[in-house]
């Protein structure tokens, strides 16, 4: 994943945007907490963990018991075989059995 470079401009941008969208303040009501923001962290590099991801598990089980391949399940929601099972630990979901076959084949004996 690459690093965002932003000048500090763009940074204030992006603060006041989202204060502005989340909170639903005026631009003239979030500047002074904007500027205190870039004040607080000037000349630094904080680190902020990304938000966490929401993954449509009913979504992907369904698709896996519809027996779509777990490929095309992994294409499809971005997810790695690995995360896949993650969000399965008993096991993937599987569609209903097939039924086996109760006849016996021949086998030659000598």
């Amino acid at each position: 994943m690459a690093k965002r470079t932003e000048s500090a401009e763009d940074l204030r941008e992006r603060i006041l945007a989202a204060m502005r969208a989340d909170i639903g303040i005026s631009e003239r009501m979030a500047l002074p907490f904007v500027e205190s923001v870039m004040q607080c962290f000037a000349g630094e590099r904080p680190y902020f963990p990304a938000a966490p991801r929401e993954y449509p598990i009913a979504e992907i089980k369904a698709a896996l018991v519809a027996g779509i391949p777990v490929k095309q399940v992994m294409s499809k929601f971005d997810l790695s075989r690995a995360k896949l099972h993650d969000l399965f630990p008993g096991g993937l979901p599987r569609g209903a059995k097939r039924k086996v076959s109760t006849v016996l084949a021949k086998v030659e004996t000598n």
